[in-house]
């Protein structure tokens, strides 16, 4: 005899395989309700950071317009720091451009190219600096003088070199390995010989000059000419550079 099943089995087997599924809808709701609060929370806290961020930005553009300022990688590059390096020694550039009309100056007198004649001209800036009663304008005018800025050039006497310095006159103020075929060498030495002969001399240039040539005629004018011609040179592009800056 077959007996059928029950109602209430059937209903209530039907009701415990239900369970699982909701169950599973049960987390999936859960887990959606969650990330549901936890997104807007994490916008809302990422938001007072990139309002800074602008904010920050905004108070760097905005405070002076007209300064002009490079984004990097990890923050804000203000140009104005290498505008001020490069203007934080007026006097240097200031020489420079004395030196350059100078080499300008000599090269295009003596059809020689300005390069090779600026190597020189610094040179006698650079001896001059060391020197109180010394200018670079006189040496460059004893150098145009005495070798026309040919460095490898030698008199009949045995005078060498930029200058014309005599070795066997002058060898206490030279090194044993040293040649005064080497410009910066031969500079040095005639302007010892030149601070020498004006110490001599109580201070008087042109007593000094006239024994650095030997008593040569005309040398002491040609060269003191000269040296007030280079100065005239060099103040000149100096106050014209100032003229175009004001």
């Amino acid at each position: 005899m077959k007996f059928s099943q029950p109602f209430f089995f059937s209903t209530h087997r039907s009701q415990v395989s239900a369970q699982p599924n909701r169950c599973a809808l049960h987390a999936v709701l859960a887990l959606f309700l969650a990330g549901s609060l936890v997104l807007p929370a994490m916008a809302t806290a990422k938001q007072p950071a990139e309002s800074a961020t602008v904010a920050n930005l905004a108070l760097l553009q905005d405070s002076k317009p007209s300064t002009p300022i490079r984004l990097k990688l990890h923050g804000v590059e203000d140009l104005r720091v290498e505008r001020l390096t490069s203007s934080s020694n007026p006097n240097h550039s200031d020489a420079e451009l004395k030196k350059q009309a100078q080499a300008r100056y000599v090269a295009g007198k003596l059809k020689i190219h300005e390069s090779t004649i600026r190597k020189y001209v610094d040179l006698a800036w650079e001896e001059a600096a060391k020197r109180e009663q010394l200018n670079p304008e006189l040496l460059i005018a004893i150098i145009q003088k005495e070798s026309e800025f040919r460095p490898k050039v030698q008199s009949r006497y045995g005078a060498q070199g930029l200058m014309q310095v005599v070795p066997r006159w002058h060898r206490d103020k030279l090194r044993p390995s040293e040649s005064l075929f080497d410009p910066a060498v031969n500079i040095r030495v005639g302007a010892d010989v030149l601070e020498e002969y004006l110490e001599k001399a109580g201070g008087n240039i042109d007593n000094a000059l006239r024994k650095y040539s030997g008593n040569a005629r005309g040398y002491v004018n040609s060269v003191l000419k000269e040296s007030r011609t280079l100065a005239r040179v060099a103040e000149q592009a100096a106050s014209k550079t100032m003229d175009t800056k004001g």
